[in-house]
């Protein structure tokens, strides 16, 4: 997918944000959608974040609610962490994944977890992340479903994170789009963080 700034792919109408991807020819991708982050604008270390969202459905999409060490630039992927809040597979429908990718635990190496849980593609849930010097749980609709109980002043997680909202296509882990495939919708009613 190409990730535009069109109010095409990412719009806030009747009080949600849509996140919207689209089957058309754009700069080369054969499909776009919009990619939202706080890089430059909002960080935080240490708390609690959540964001209550209704995914997709359709084969082939990939939405996620994540974040970054805001130090990305200078120390680049992995070794700034990642925490992946939430990721969905539209070819995968109800189920869950979270990680964790570090330096020696990224990509198909990371520290994950996945849960099936229904109606995530017609009923708002909220995907939430405990984070603290020694620990960090994920959560959906305020109970823990996993906890790494390690974090350790060796990992990149101890430092200023920037969020992240997207809606992929297809790739590794989306997975093949469906031929018929025309749009889809990533909505979001609010993403909230409290320390």
């Amino acid at each position: 997918q190409y990730y535009t700034n069109r109010t095409d792919n990412a719009v806030v109408s009747n009080g949600t944000l849509k996140i919207i991807a689209k089957k058309e020819s754009y700069s080369g991708s054969p499909y776009t959608s919009a990619r939202l982050l706080s890089k430059g604008k909002f960080t935080f270390q240490y708390g609690k974040i959540e964001c209550r969202a209704k995914l997709p459905a359709d084969a082939g999409t990939w939405p996620a609610f994540w974040m970054l060490g805001n130090n990305i630039t200078g120390s680049g992927w992995p070794a700034c962490g990642e925490i992946d809040i939430l990721e969905h597979k539209g070819n995968d429908l109800n189920k869950v994944y979270v990680a964790l990718h570090y330096p020696g635990r990224s990509g198909g190496n990371a520290v994950s977890a996945s849960f099936l849980k229904s109606n995530v593609t017609s009923e708002f849930h909220t995907y939430g992340c405990v984070w603290t010097p020694e620990i960090i749980q994920f959560l959906y609709d305020g109970t823990v479903l996993f906890s790494t109980g390690n974090n350790t002043t060796s990992m990149p997680f101890n430092q200023p994170f920037f969020i992240l909202l997207n809606l992929a296509m297809g790739g590794t882990f989306g997975g093949a789009v469906d031929p018929q495939f025309t749009s889809a919708q990533y909505e979001i009613d609010y993403v909230r963080v409290y320390r």
